[in-house]
Protein backbone atom coordinates (compact mmCIF):
# COMPACT_ATOMS: atom_id res chain seq x y z
CA UNK A 1 0.00 0.00 0.00
CA UNK A 2 1.05 3.28 -0.33
CA UNK A 3 1.05 6.33 2.14
CA UNK A 4 -1.84 7.62 1.12
CA UNK A 5 -4.11 4.48 1.27
CA UNK A 6 -2.28 3.98 4.60
CA UNK A 7 -3.23 7.15 6.15
CA UNK A 8 -7.15 6.66 4.51
CA UNK A 9 -7.02 3.19 6.14
CA UNK A 10 -6.17 4.62 9.61
CA UNK A 11 -8.03 7.39 9.65
CA UNK A 12 -10.99 5.25 8.60
CA UNK A 13 -10.09 2.67 11.41
CA UNK A 14 -9.87 5.52 13.90
CA UNK A 15 -13.72 6.92 13.06
CA UNK A 16 -15.32 3.54 13.22
CA UNK A 17 -13.53 2.26 16.97
CA UNK A 18 -14.81 6.19 17.74
CA UNK A 19 -19.09 5.16 18.05
CA UNK A 20 -21.14 2.90 19.71
CA UNK A 21 -22.75 1.10 18.04
CA UNK A 22 -20.41 0.04 15.30
CA UNK A 23 -20.54 3.07 12.72
CA UNK A 24 -20.47 2.38 8.83
CA UNK A 25 -17.23 4.29 7.49
CA UNK A 26 -16.76 4.68 3.44
CA UNK A 27 -13.49 5.27 2.55
CA UNK A 28 -13.96 5.39 -1.45
CA UNK A 29 -15.19 8.88 -2.88
CA UNK A 30 -17.55 6.73 -4.89
CA UNK A 31 -20.32 4.34 -4.67
CA UNK A 32 -23.59 3.26 -2.16
CA UNK A 33 -23.47 4.09 1.12
CA UNK A 34 -26.16 4.10 4.04
CA UNK A 35 -26.70 6.55 6.33
CA UNK A 36 -26.31 7.37 9.05
CA UNK A 37 -22.41 7.20 7.88
CA UNK A 38 -19.00 8.61 7.68
CA UNK A 39 -17.46 8.82 4.36
CA UNK A 40 -13.59 9.94 4.20
CA UNK A 41 -12.34 11.64 1.22
CA UNK A 42 -9.17 13.32 -0.16
CA UNK A 43 -9.34 17.16 0.49
CA UNK A 44 -8.13 19.46 -1.97
CA UNK A 45 -5.56 20.17 -1.82
CA UNK A 46 -5.13 16.52 -1.44
CA UNK A 47 -1.11 16.93 -1.06
CA UNK A 48 0.91 19.71 -0.41
CA UNK A 49 4.45 20.87 0.45
CA UNK A 50 4.58 21.48 4.17
CA UNK A 51 7.67 24.07 5.66
CA UNK A 52 6.74 22.49 8.82
CA UNK A 53 7.81 19.09 8.75
CA UNK A 54 11.52 19.17 6.82
CA UNK A 55 10.13 19.14 3.17
CA UNK A 56 7.26 16.13 3.75
CA UNK A 57 4.20 16.54 2.37
CA UNK A 58 1.01 17.48 4.53
CA UNK A 59 -1.89 15.08 3.69
CA UNK A 60 -5.74 16.57 4.10
CA UNK A 61 -8.48 14.24 4.19
CA UNK A 62 -12.59 14.98 4.24
CA UNK A 63 -14.23 13.36 6.94
CA UNK A 64 -17.96 13.59 6.35
CA UNK A 65 -20.61 13.02 8.65
CA UNK A 66 -24.06 12.19 7.13
CA UNK A 67 -27.20 11.37 9.19
CA UNK A 68 -29.86 11.21 6.25
CA UNK A 69 -32.66 12.91 4.50
CA UNK A 70 -33.23 16.08 5.34
CA UNK A 71 -36.43 15.48 7.37
CA UNK A 72 -36.00 16.03 11.29
CA UNK A 73 -34.74 17.28 14.64
CA UNK A 74 -33.65 13.86 15.87
CA UNK A 75 -31.22 13.46 12.58
CA UNK A 76 -29.61 17.04 14.18
CA UNK A 77 -28.73 15.28 17.31
CA UNK A 78 -27.75 12.26 15.77
CA UNK A 79 -24.89 14.36 13.90
CA UNK A 80 -23.97 15.70 16.83
CA UNK A 81 -23.56 12.85 18.97
CA UNK A 82 -21.75 11.59 16.08
CA UNK A 83 -19.09 14.46 15.69
CA UNK A 84 -18.79 14.88 19.27
CA UNK A 85 -17.33 11.17 19.78
CA UNK A 86 -15.39 11.35 16.60
CA UNK A 87 -13.73 14.58 17.61
CA UNK A 88 -12.99 12.94 20.85
CA UNK A 89 -11.39 9.64 19.12
CA UNK A 90 -9.29 12.17 16.62
CA UNK A 91 -8.02 14.21 18.90
CA UNK A 92 -5.35 11.41 20.53
CA UNK A 93 -4.44 10.41 17.44
CA UNK A 94 -0.81 10.97 15.93
CA UNK A 95 0.34 12.19 13.99
CA UNK A 96 -2.64 13.64 12.84
CA UNK A 97 -3.99 17.86 13.32
CA UNK A 98 -7.20 18.39 15.36
CA UNK A 99 -10.22 18.21 13.03
CA UNK A 100 -11.58 21.30 11.66
CA UNK A 101 -15.68 21.17 11.03
CA UNK A 102 -17.62 23.17 9.18
CA UNK A 103 -21.14 23.69 9.74
CA UNK A 104 -23.82 21.57 8.82
CA UNK A 105 -25.93 22.20 5.56
CA UNK A 106 -28.32 19.75 3.60
CA UNK A 107 -25.97 18.76 1.09
CA UNK A 108 -26.45 16.41 -2.29
CA UNK A 109 -24.42 13.38 -2.89
CA UNK A 110 -25.72 10.98 -5.61
CA UNK A 111 -28.94 13.30 -6.43
CA UNK A 112 -30.31 13.33 -2.70
CA UNK A 113 -30.08 15.79 -0.35
CA UNK A 114 -28.93 14.59 3.18
CA UNK A 115 -27.84 16.50 6.01
CA UNK A 116 -24.12 15.83 6.13
CA UNK A 117 -21.30 18.14 8.19
CA UNK A 118 -17.50 18.07 6.49
CA UNK A 119 -14.44 18.34 8.63
CA UNK A 120 -10.88 18.48 7.63
CA UNK A 121 -7.84 16.88 8.96
CA UNK A 122 -3.97 16.75 8.56
CA UNK A 123 -1.25 14.44 8.81
CA UNK A 124 2.35 14.81 8.08
CA UNK A 125 2.22 10.92 7.34
CA UNK A 126 5.21 9.66 4.62
CA UNK A 127 3.16 9.92 1.10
Amino acid sequence: MSGLSDARVELGTAIAAAAAPALRVYDAPTGAFATPCVRVHPAAPWLAPSVLAAGRRTQRWEVWVVVGRMDSKAKFNQMETMVSAITLKLDTLQPWSQIIWERPAPTEMGGTLYLAVRGIIETNKEV
